[in-house]
């Protein structure tokens, strides 16, 4: 039982490496000039109403992105957090994968049948998890955003 709860805290651990090595927060509203027309963004009001478009302009007072076909202007008090979508990183996928699969393979070795056979399932198991998964990792293009703008708590 012990064994089990150490894989699912070393998935949760998995899982949520990503989240925790963001870069730092920019807080100036002038690291929004960066950005180029058509960039994919996703701008979230202080109202936590998320809205995903194509970044079209920005000035000191507002922000405005394509929404399908429509230009939308957000202005900079509303603006909690904007996000810029991020290219698809196949090597970090496929790491995050091998380390998923290994853990997968290493609980089913654990778990499954007799004491006796047990760590020679997991020695078969876990490098054929890591295999697999892996592979699905840097085949899959998963992308995600990175914040470049957080509004300053008031």
């Amino acid at each position: 039982m012990l064994s089990l709860i150490l894989c699912l805290l070393m998935f949760r651990i998995l899982f949520t490496c990503p989240l925790y090595s963001q870069e730092s927060m920019e807080q100036s509203w002038e690291t929004l000039r960066q950005l180029q027309v058509r960039q994919e963004i996703q701008v979230v009001d202080m109202n936590l109403k998320s809205l995903k478009g194509t970044f079209v302009g920005v000035s000191k007072e507002a922000i405005s992105l394509r929404v399908e076909n429509d230009e939308i202007a957000i202005q900079r008090a509303n603006v909690l957090r904007v996000s810029l979508r991020e290219k698809p990183n196949r090597s970090r996928n496929a790491l995050i994968g091998l380390g998923m699969g290994a853990a997968a393979g290493l609980v089913a070795g654990v778990v499954a049948g007799d004491s006796e056979t047990r760590w020679g399932r997991v020695i078969i198991l876990a490098p054929i998890g890591a295999a697999i998964v892996s592979g699905v990792g840097a085949v899959l293009p998963i992308r995600g955003y990175r914040t470049i703008y957080r509004a300053k708590r008031q």
